[in-house]
């Protein structure tokens, strides 16, 4: 049997608000029953909270809340009606694995940084929480609650120098070193100079690679076309078919956008 960590159902997006729209009902359903959680443990729901971040016509939206999403209607119908024309999108349904069930550690979080540049950063999976706070020179015990991705938020915010790639990947690189199950993140950036981006990782452990339930439950789908690039959860390919392929183990994409337009880079993490 696989192992029991809770994990999320996590979606990325940009391109054309209209493609991007049944993802996102793909999500909410992937929230209120995944049957590849519903293999491994028993249990069928992400409802542990849900946030996201919509980019649109250069502004940004951040929104959060302790309701699963398969519950916050009025929410879910006032994103779908925002998804028309050019849009970047991050979507995450919270099964709380570390930190307090609690507002504070719904996901995206937010930091901004004394370097100039702000994120908005979402994670699946479980990492070692107790490492990357001494990797930030953190004092753990007043972070007792909080989740292991809030970690990381933080250590990003503490360390990383600059949004450039080579700087993501040596720090990014850094904390995947320290996964305990699933390292899936995607991380929106925006420098005063230089505009929005994107980073998205997928890793997952040894163990979770050799084990087909938590292997279904962990990997992540890419799904390019002319106007559209998403990453998402494995379980939204049950609810809303495409021509989905899986992302290979220890693979990230940078994404750069610009007025209505991206680009996409595939590296190996």
């Amino acid at each position: 049997m696989g192992t029991v960590n809770q994990m999320c159902r996590i979606l990325f997006a940009v391109g054309e608000g209209s493609e991007i729209r049944p993802l996102l009902g793909a999500l909410v359903k992937s929230a209120r029953h995944d049957p590849y959680r519903e293999r491994r443990n028993g249990k069928k729901q992400h409802a542990d909270g849900w946030g996201y971040v919509l980019l649109k016509d250069g502004s940004v939206r951040h929104y959060r809340s302790l309701r699963p999403v398969f519950e916050d209607d009025r929410a879910v119908e006032s994103l779908e009606g925002e998804l028309e024309g050019f849009v970047a999108l991050m979507v995450h349904a919270r099964a709380a694995s570390q930190g307090d069930r609690s507002l504070y550690n719904v996901q995206p979080f937010a930091f901004s940084t004394r370097r100039g540049f702000s994120f908005w950063l979402m994670h699946n999976g479980d990492l070692d929480k107790g490492a990357i706070l001494e990797l930030a020179e953190l004092n753990p015990r007043e972070l007792e609650n909080v989740s292991d991705t809030y970690a990381f938020a933080t250590y990003l915010c503490r360390r990383l120098p600059s949004v450039g790639l080579s700087d993501l990947l040596v720090h990014y690189r850094t904390i995947e070193g320290h996964t305990r199950s699933i390292f899936n993140t995607v991380t929106l950036f925006h420098d005063s100079r230089k505009g929005f981006s994107a980073f998205v990782t997928a890793r997952m452990s040894d163990g979770y690679l050799s084990n087909p339930a938590d292997y279904d439950y962990a990997k992540l789908l890419v799904l390019e076309g002319e106007n559209l690039f998403a990453v998402a959860s494995s379980t939204l390919a049950l609810y809303h078919g495409a021509g989905y392929e899986v992302v290979p183990n220890e693979t990230a994409f940078h994404v750069t956008l610009d007025e209505g337009s991206f680009e996409v880079k595939r590296m190996h993490l």
